[in-house]
């Protein structure tokens, strides 16, 4: 089994090697908006691609330092649309990584794709600068659903993507669907999952919809326009999606992500586990030395901030105290299969409340098995109700 994210720095420590890092570059271009989509991406012609990659590549140089000699253990490119990045500048990207870090021990590179801008030529070019790990983004294999979502691809388009990748045979790769959406069945929903697991991707994950401000679904929200699956479908999609998956072999080891043995996405396994990351780009959010830190957002945001040679005024920094932390192992650990450690929060200072635990334990949704504290069943339908009632009844000692 490949080593999980909190468990490297046993290992690095055994070793006497300095803590892995993870890097993570935001590509904010698309080709449209999507209607669910609050994440900093916009549609913006292709000479904005130049400015921006001459902006990241002078931050990298300026934040690579603070990595002092770690070795980088994943590389992820996240957007946005990172495969619709003009080549030159990927090139030009990687390059400066794999100059300024330490890729020496670098397990898993991996970039987000679009059905509608993957082509073969990009897929070579990706394997010869080191990507080994493919997220394509299809979201539904239904025409209408793809519309009222606002994606640019076709329900062709995102079968012709998925079986290049297969045959192209180079990279794991995963796809990516939405449950939830207006309009939408359990059937079709299952449908759009029976059409995906035909490609014999290597990772799957689906989201509920969730509407989020700023975008055309909380216009359309607003407005008493937008219809939605009420809570017993959504639940019940969920829930069917996890046994047809489990009935073909796929392990549900973080709530809405599935693998075949072996094949999580270890990038994401190191943000739930807590390591330590840099990010590159606008709205990007890092986590490092006990602090979190964000990029500014808008484009000309961060194309002012790195004119003014980056300032850290501009770059909004939290540090996490105890409770927040406390806050964050339980809850991640939770969302995952391998669960929440009760030695971990003791350390971090918080002491969990025993009537909590068992009021969860006899709704048969949650298990504790020695210091590990995991959900079952139906739990995994009432992760925040459960995650918010065990840190409002614990005991913080810091």
């Amino acid at each position: 089994m490949p080593r999980l994210a909190n468990e490297r720095g046993f290992f690095y420590t055994f070793t006497g090697m300095p803590p892995a890092l993870q890097l993570y570059i935001h590509v904010p271009f698309c080709e449209k908006k999507c209607h669910y989509c609050d994440f900093a991406s916009w549609e913006l012609p292709a000479v904005q691609q130049r400015r921006w990659a001459e902006v990241i590549l002078r931050e990298i140089s300026l934040r690579a330092p603070l990595a002092k000699g770690r070795p980088v253990d994943t590389i992820f490119f996240g957007g946005g649309t990172p495969s619709l990045l003009a080549m030159e500048f990927m090139n030009t990207i990687v390059a400066a990584l794999r100059s300024q870090f330490d890729l020496s021990l670098l397990r898993e590179m991996s970039i987000e794709c679009n059905p509608s801008s993957l082509t073969r030529e990009k897929l070579d070019l990706y394997h010869g600068l080191g990507f080994n790990r493919l997220s394509l983004g299809i979201q539904s294999f239904h025409a209408e659903e793809l519309t009222r979502l606002g994606r640019v691809h076709t329900v062709e388009t995102a079968k012709l993507a998925l079986q290049t990748v297969r045959e192209d045979g180079r990279f794991q790769f995963s796809g990516d669907l939405i449950f939830g959406v207006p309009g939408q069945t359990q059937e079709s929903f299952l449908s759009s999952l029976e059409t995906l697991l035909r490609f014999d991707p290597d990772h799957v994950s689906f989201y509920g919809l969730t509407i989020e401000d700023g975008t055309e679904f909380a216009k359309q929200q607003a407005l008493g326009t937008l219809v939605l699956p009420d809570d017993g479908i959504y639940n019940e999609m969920y829930l069917a999606g996890v046994d047809l998956l489990a009935g073909r072999g796929y392990h549900r080891y973080e709530v809405s992500n599935f693998s075949k043995p072996e094949k999580p996405s270890l990038h994401n396994q190191g943000y739930w586990n807590g390591a330590e990351y840099l990010a590159f780009g606008p709205g990007a959010h890092a986590y490092f030395h006990g602090r979190r830190m964000v990029s500014p957002r808008s484009f000309t945001g961060y194309l002012d901030w790195g004119a003014a040679d980056f300032p850290d005024d501009a770059w909004g920094i939290e540090v996490l105290e105890s409770d927040q932390k406390s806050t964050e192992a339980l809850m991640l650990g939770l969302r995952q299969a391998r669960g929440a450690d009760k030695i971990q929060l003791a350390g971090l200072g918080f002491e969990l409340s025993s009537s909590a635990l068992d009021k969860w334990v006899k709704a048969g949704m949650l298990v504790v098995e020695g210091n590990t504290l995991r959900l079952v069943g139906d739990g995994w339908l009432f992760l925040d109700e459960i995650s918010s009632d065990l840190l409002a009844r614990g005991k913080s000692s810091r």
